[in-house]
């Protein structure tokens, strides 16, 4: 049996796991009324069925104390191989902003994101 074949048959298990949707927005230029140019965050997707998971121990440790309480972690995200996704492009899933940190690792079966997470407690 070809391997295409064989992952492609993968792929349904792997969206049976996604428990959570994601809203994928990316930077694109626009031109002003004024006819200077601008950048906007655009919606490309919504409703992106999806699976966060943690990369390590680091959510244990995931506040820095400072003049404000400072939030960050990384995260990895798994998706359909369908949606087309960048780095820098800002991740919603349930209300939590992250971001793309690189560029998806994409497979026949899903892909997976590395995300950060960055906001203030």
């Amino acid at each position: 049996m070809d391997i295409r074949k064989l992952m492609s048959k993968a792929k349904a298990a792997a969206e049976f796991m996604y428990n959570k949707t994601a809203t994928i927005k990316r930077s694109e230029e626009y031109t002003k009324m004024n006819g200077a140019n601008g950048m906007d965050w655009v919606v490309k997707y919504t409703n992106v069925p999806c699976r966060l998971s943690s990369t390590g121990m680091q959510s244990v440790n995931n506040t820095s104390q400072g003049e404000a309480n400072v939030i960050q972690y990384d995260l990895k995200m798994f998706l359909s191989s369908e949606y087309e996704l960048k780095a820098g492009d800002s991740v919603i899933v349930d209300g939590v902003e992250f971001e793309s940190a690189k560029e998806p690792f994409v497979y026949i079966s899903h892909q997976e994101v590395l995300m950060k997470r960055k906001g203030y407690a």
